[in-house]
């Protein structure tokens, strides 16, 4: 049985306050996705800020409700199980302010074994299990307020794990960290696969997390599913063709809406006045390609062949980065 079935989900926002007498204009954020995921996988949903991926798991952890569609959670309906659902689910949420800095971390993690009805005989061990396993046990005592961003995220994690979940929802889980905190959170969740059979859905707008970690990912693009397979699948659909980086300077990038190829910027130094520009382009295509560019006043510094990646199958269905 799927963890996670998901069947033409839908949600609307209007796009101002209803008055009497006014016409109520509706934001799409999530436009019809399907999705299963399977027991004991993680799943990824990859796509840029405002593709619809924290509204998606909003809805999933029951705490938005969808505007049409269906949604089983451990085969549980989202709409009518919602109070059982929530008892064998978790989520750990974007941003910091999902703990209480005025407690310490030990304090923390009673007050949420509480809410989740942990038998008080198996509290303290719990408790002491889950901080010992996110590197924290040290530091039990410590006021949350003093603690790093990585420090609160491990907590985070923590919190969420405290009810021992059969689902666990992470929301952008390494947004903001340092690298060795980003790192160390990335284990962890694998291992909490791996090693502990959890399913875990996350969101993420990092192609080289969602590459590393997820088991299958699927892209959203403004609300909508645009692509679903393993990373390695989803990259031969770029590797036929060359992934080709160019280096140009004094190239003005609302150009490439009239370009014959599909390129996106990268990187850019506006200092410099350049930008790194990437994209499938077949070997025989390169020189018109580099006369184009030419053409359109662009001085190329280098052009480099590159292996695909998730960003160059990103750029083939929408013709820009994650990051536009």
């Amino acid at each position: 049985m799927n963890a996670v079935e998901v069947k033409n989900l839908k949600k609307s926002y209007p796009k101002k306050i209803p008055l009497p007498f006014r016409k109520v204009e509706w934001l799409e954020a999530v436009k019809g996705i399907s999705f299963n995921v399977k027991r004991g996988e993680l799943f990824g949903l990859l796509g840029p800020n405002g593709a619809g991926k924290t509204t998606t798991i909003k809805m999933l952890t029951t705490l938005l409700e969808p505007s049409d569609g269906e949604a089983k959670i451990l085969g549980l309906d989202l709409k009518r199980d919602a109070r059982e659902i929530r008892k064998r689910i978790n989520l750990v949420a974007e941003g910091e302010r999902t703990l209480y800095w005025r407690l310490s971390a030990y304090e923390n993690l009673k007050y949420f074994a509480r809410i989740y009805y942990v038998p008080k005989n198996k509290e303290q061990k719990r408790i002491k299990e889950l901080l010992e396993l996110v590197g924290l046990w040290e530091r039990r005592n410590d006021l949350v307020m003093g603690f790093s961003r990585g420090m609160k995220q491990r907590l985070a994690i923590a919190k969420a794990l405290i009810n021992d979940p059969e689902v666990l929802f992470l929301d952008e889980p390494t947004l903001g960290l340092d690298v060795q905190s980003a790192l160390f959170v990335r284990e962890f969740i694998r291992k909490l696969v791996d090693e502990q059979g959890k399913t875990v859905l996350l969101t993420t707008h990092y192609m080289a997390e969602a590459e590393e970690l997820c088991d299958r990912i699927a892209i959203i693009d403004h609300g909508k599913i645009i692509a679903l397979d393993t990373p390695e699948r989803l990259k031969r659909f770029v590797r036929d063709e060359d992934a080709v980086e160019i280096k140009v300077k004094d190239f003005n990038p609302a150009k490439l809406n009239e370009s014959p190829f599909r390129l996106a910027v990268v990187k850019e130094d506006p200092s410099l006045n350049v930008l790194l520009l990437r994209g499938q382009v077949d070997e025989e295509d390169l020189p018109r390609l580099v006369e184009w560019l030419v053409k359109n006043n662009a001085k190329i510094l280098s052009v480099e062949e590159k292996e695909p990646t998730l960003e160059d199958v990103f750029i083939k269905l929408t013709g820009r980065t994650i990051r536009d």
